[in-house]
């Protein structure tokens, strides 16, 4: 075993930024351990650890040490590249929060535009599809997330060191989604509250509060996002809140 190096990895942009660094084959070999440790908590799949396993693999010439060096190098840049494709299915601050703010146009497209006459989904089917509380946008928030992120995980649990708290949509181990849904018992103090308190608990640099305003308790959002937004140094948090419509 290699003990020149630490092998845990935190996320795939901290694997491809250490793999960029890789200085012999030992670290190497670590480096991918750790890498599967991790892919395998995010319950990625064996076709995932199989092209990772392929990409990796690397001739030794026990003849040249030049030779073998070039051919660590080459699967080095293989293996990169696989994880920057995964990156692709990884949130990009800007694109993700235009996914988030599009959710509307999701479920307007879902339950208000009028199914083909000759489907066998009607309208009446659809219109007993109604989101009643926070587990109804949940589902439905990481069903459309889910094609968009592949990785992505619903409700997973993280130690803080105080507790533990779990996340209700975890993208990456930096970018984390927190559904809040208001209900008519709901005071605006309570929802400050507990989004005052996750900001803390949470890990993640970048928390996302989608909100459902069902009950439409917040006049003025941009007012509210532009308060919120800068309450805590050293993370970036972004507010989302959609007001129905319909529903």
């Amino acid at each position: 075993m290699f003990h020149g190096v630490e092998s845990y990895i935190t996320s795939i942009p901290n694997a491809v930024t250490r793999l960029k660094n890789v200085k012999d084959g030992g670290e190497f070999s670590a480096l991918l351990a750790g890498l599967r440790t991790f892919l395998k908590t995010l319950n990625s799949s064996p076709q995932c650890l199989m092209e990772l396993e392929q990409r990796a693999y690397y001739v030794i010439n026990e003849y040249s040490d030049k030779e073998t060096r070039n051919n660590l190098d080459a699967a080095r840049k293989r293996v990169i590249e696989y994880l920057e494709e995964i990156m692709t299915g990884c949130p990009a601050d800007s694109q993700l929060l235009t996914i988030l703010e599009n959710y509307y146009l999701f479920l307007e497209s879902l339950l208000e535009r009028p199914p083909h006459r000759r489907g066998g989904i009607q309208k009446e089917l659809l219109s007993g599809l109604k989101i009643q509380n926070e587990y109804d946008v949940q589902h439905l928030l990481y069903a459309y997330l889910k094609p968009l992120y592949p990785l992505a995980r619903a409700e997973v649990s993280e130690d803080t060191g105080y507790g533990t708290v779990r996340t209700d949509i975890f993208l990456d181990s930096e970018h984390v989604i927190e559904v809040k849904c208001t209900r008519h018992s709901m005071p605006q103090k309570k929802l400050i509250e507990e989004l005052e308190a996750d900001m803390v608990h949470y890990h993640a640099e970048h928390i996302y509060f989608f909100i459902y305003d069902k009950e439409k308790m917040i006049e003025n959002p941009q007012l509210f996002r532009n308060i919120y937004e800068n309450k805590v140094k050293g993370k970036q948090i972004h507010i989302i809140i959609h007001q129905p419509k319909i529903l």
